[in-house]
């Protein structure tokens, strides 16, 4: 007699199965399950899962899911970020190496996204989550047991790429969130959960984070990716039609694509800290990244079914687009380099601005809740515009700094960032995943790359230009400063031993007194002069900022003259 089988895979007999049932069973567990979706349900993109109608409970689960792991694909690596300063001490590191680690995860992250579209069309999404977050599971493990720079530096790479994947869940599972009506507003939702991360990141306590040596941050980092593997096993996505995505030259066309971009990004984000003329490794890493992307753009050019679609990124609109992010993302790093840098060039930690970093965090989610609500073909523009030149005043204002400038002081002006980070990226998103749908969805993978690349790369670039400019303003507000103190060299002696003065009770000698004042003063100036940096960088932010809402007010211009312009030309 045939025995049943329970869904806990024992028969009634409490035997449990061996050989190709239980083959079977493991690889359902690992694999989509097979349903045939109407049409009307089936994604329009290859590799995105279909969106059946759900039970509201089902669509709470799913919501949460999308919030963990979305949060999960950027926080390991914004912890990281938020505690740089720190780490570079306690582990022994210099500047140099321990920037390393940010570079690594922004460069994968980068350089995977479009394999990841392929591999999610052609192998399915279940595998596409249980393998990229193993892989991270196993590398933060190996990283506690065998503690050194190399293994960071994998731990992030990897990171790096489930960051990827992660961030594509969140969207995908957001989406079965909301219904199909409101699928704008779940994109909008699940794409903004990354820039998220990075504000949360600077609330967790740096104590908790700091202990074993800084291992609390990788256990800290390993207990999210178990429980987003976790999240994802039980709580599978509606499976996805399978196409052939992966062809032999995709291989040929990704080496030399990722070689470029890793070169690339390596010598942007580290020029800014080793200094661009001080090593050579830097302008062959820019040399050599120019010629393999040239590579990878040619060879992509001439195939009928190329990994990147050069013709079509090459387009007026697209090209736009490109522009525009690229220079949001250079402008949006003025909250995370300049600010954050000025307050602790200041002295202050993280726990010393934690009302600020509660300022920005509230005012990030406000803004990706607003965005996710006003989100619609026709306000794509407009609240991109809005978002950009919000960030144009509050760097006006925040070109006033002083001394005396701490956290309540920029509490209005990096809320106004903070809202237009998240407000921004979620329109940015919708606009070029329209593009994409209204080519058939045949892009999506050259959309992706595009828009990792300006994510990844202009933060690096963002983060390169501050740096540089912030340096270069320095030395000329120093070199100013020593021709005012010329001009007032009879105040100087009174000034120093005024300084001198108050270690009078600890120091007795007056010749050590004397030194101290004279290093006292000289710290003075070095601040002046460093404060005075910053408030350029704010103006040029600000400038920036101006110049992009223009130009996206006359392309927008462009576009909607455009037609009648053709319409007079044929008539």
């Amino acid at each position: 007699m045939t025995q049943m089988a329970d869904p806990a895979g024992a028969d009634v007999a409490g035997r449990t199965p061996s050989g190709p049932q239980a083959l079977r069973k493991r690889l359902h567990f690992y694999e989509d399950e097979a349903f045939d979706f109407p049409p009307a349900v089936r994604s329009v993109i290859p590799g995105a899962p279909a969106t059946p109608p759900h039970p509201p409970a089902r669509r709470i689960v799913y919501a949460a899911t999308s919030l963990l792991a979305g949060l999960t694909g950027g926080l390991g690596n914004a912890v990281v970020l938020a505690n740089l300063p720190y780490l570079e001490g306690s582990l022994g590191l210099y500047l140099s190496e321990i920037a390393w680690l940010p570079v690594v995860y922004l460069v994968t992250n980068a350089v995977t996204g479009c394999v990841l579209v392929k591999y999610r069309q052609q192998f399915g999404i279940r595998s596409f989550c249980m393998i990229f977050l193993s892989l991270q599971v196993l590398l933060i493990a190996a990283h506690l047991a065998v503690r050194g720079l190399d293994s960071a530096i994998a731990v992030r790479a990897a990171s790096g790429i489930s960051g990827s994947a992660l961030t594509s869940l969140g969207v995908l599972y957001m989406i079965q969130a909301l219904p199909a009506s409101h699928r704008p507003k779940a994109i909008t939702l699940g794409i903004g959960l990354q820039p998220l991360a990075l504000l949360l990141a600077r609330l967790l306590p740096t104590d908790a984070l700091a202990f074993g040596n800084w291992a609390g941050l990788y256990l800290f980092e390993l207990g999210l990716s178990l429980l987003t593997l976790a999240a994802v096993m039980f709580v599978r996505l509606p499976p996805n039609q399978r196409v052939k995505a992966f062809s032999r030259w995709d291989a040929l066309s990704f080496v030399f694509y990722a070689s470029g971009i890793g070169l690339l990004g390596s010598a942007i984000g580290l020029g800014g800290y080793l200094w661009w003329t001080n090593v050579s490794w830097i302008g062959c890493a820019l040399a050599a990244s120019i010629a393999c992307l040239g590579v990878a753009l040619v060879i992509e050019y001439f195939r009928a079914d190329p990994l990147i679609d050069v013709r079509w990124l090459s387009a007026g609109t697209i090209v736009r687009w490109t522009i525009v992010t690229i220079a949001a993302r250079i402008v949006l790093s003025e909250q995370s380099i300049a600010v954050i840098g000025m307050l602790r060039d200041a002295g202050l930690v993280n726990e010393d601005f934690s009302s600020l970093s509660w300022v920005i965090f509230l005012a990030a989610v406000a803004g990706l809740v607003v965005g996710a609500l006003s989100v619609g073909p026709n306000r794509l523009a407009g609240l991109a515009m809005l978002a950009i030149s919000l960030v144009a005043v509050a760097a006006f204002l925040d070109s006033f700094s002083s001394l005396s400038t701490r956290a309540p002081q920029l509490y209005l002006t990096q809320a106004m960032i903070a809202f237009s980070t998240t407000m921004f990226i979620g329109p940015s998103f919708v606009f070029g995943l329209n593009e994409v749908i209204a080519g058939g969805g045949k892009r999506m993978t050259s959309f992706i790359a595009l828009f990792g690349m300006t994510q990844s790369i202009g933060s690096l670039i963002g983060t390169a230009l501050i740096q540089t400019y912030l340096y270069y303003a320095q030395q000329w507000h120093l070199a100013d400063l020593a021709a005012q103190a010329e001009k007032i060299a009879p105040l100087v002696p009174d000034t120093t031993r005024a300084l001198a003065a108050r270690y009078q009770p600890t120091l007795q000698d007056p010749l050590l007194r004397s030194a101290e004042g004279i290093a006292q003063f000289s710290q003075q100036v070095l601040m002046n002069a460093r404060i005075a940096a910053y408030d350029d960088v704010f103006l040029a932010v600000a400038l920036l900022a101006l110049a992009t809402t223009a130009a996206m007010l006359l392309f927008f211009a462009w576009s909607w003259l455009r037609p009648f312009h053709a319409e007079a030309k044929t008539s």
